[in-house]
């Protein structure tokens, strides 16, 4: 298959589940399109910003839109693409597809703010699009780091542990919403709590972390309030890294679902105070 048919094939795909979506986030009552930082973060907020320069951010991590646009409308909260797949708008987004497809450079990277450990796109809308579709873990993009006024609220309150965290890991990856748990893992690690991790660390860490967060992924979905990151920290308790990172994803998936207990315990300590199991998705194996 050549690379325009297959890009006319996965616009189609694309389209038709963006569809989907519209018709169920609707159907809920649910927010349709990629949700609107400044309608949730105004300056009275905001302590500072800082100009983060290029970066490579975790794909999964960009989570809506800087401000509300005619061209953020084209898209579902997925950043799935809605138009017709005869506009020139699908003929943009199949030609940057292509170009992906056969390993171009695409002029220019996204833009963005990154605000609580979370990325909100100021340009670069079909290429996100493209990259979430599919499911490349990492894109290039400028950041530029929006610093919230310290309150006692829980949300910011992770986000200043978040920072310690990545002032020495200078990873977007790593986030955890229980206190104490970046320590635990760098314990588990073999380091010491203040150890500053070098391009030779984050690379290695990287290389097994996909598998572990699909893993996690096809465990619990969404069902969980925790991240990855802190199922991993359960993990280490039981197993130790240089295992974990030898397992196949199916089978961390089984193990994660055999925590279940712990986990729900760190998301949902209502639920396992009576002892009832969340419902997850049904695994498949190898």
């Amino acid at each position: 298959m050549n690379s325009a048919k297959e890009a006319r094939g996965k616009y189609l795909l694309a389209n038709a589940l963006a569809a989907k979506s519209l018709q169920k986030n609707k159907k809920q009552g649910l927010t349709v399109c990629p949700a609107v930082l400044n309608t949730f973060v105004d300056d009275r907020m905001i302590a500072y910003r800082l100009d983060l320069g290029l970066l490579e951010i975790p794909v999964n991590l960009i989570a809506g839109v800087a401000e509300s646009s005619e061209k953020s409308m084209l898209y579902t909260k997925e950043f799935l693409p809605i138009p017709a797949p005869d506009s020139e708008f699908a003929n943009t987004w199949r030609g940057i597809y292509e170009k992906y497809l056969n390993h171009e450079e695409i002029p220019g990277e996204i833009s963005c703010y990154e605000y609580l450990g979370k990325f909100y796109v100021l340009d670069g809308l079909k290429r996100v699009s493209v990259t979430k579709f599919l499911g490349t873990p990492t894109m290039k993009a400028q950041v530029v780091r929006i610093i919230p006024i310290r309150t006692d609220v829980k949300e910011v309150e992770r986000y200043f542990d978040f920072l310690g965290q990545y002032r020495l890991t200078q990873l977007y990856q790593l986030q955890f919403t229980q206190q104490g748990f970046f320590d635990q893992l760098q314990i588990a690690l073999g380091k010491s709590v203040n150890y500053r991790w070098s391009e030779g660390d984050r690379s290695r860490f990287l290389m097994h972390w996909y598998t572990i967060e699909e893993a996690f992924r096809k465990s619990y979905g969404e069902t969980l309030n925790i991240t990855t990151a802190d199922a991993l920290v359960v993990l280490l308790r039981k197993y130790p890294y240089e295992q974990i990172i030898r397992m196949e994803s199916w089978i961390l998936a089984r193990i994660f679902q055999a925590s279940w207990k712990e986990l729900c315990a760190l998301s949902l300590p209502e639920l396992t105070v009576v002892g009832i199991k969340p419902q997850v998705p049904q695994l498949q194996t190898a």
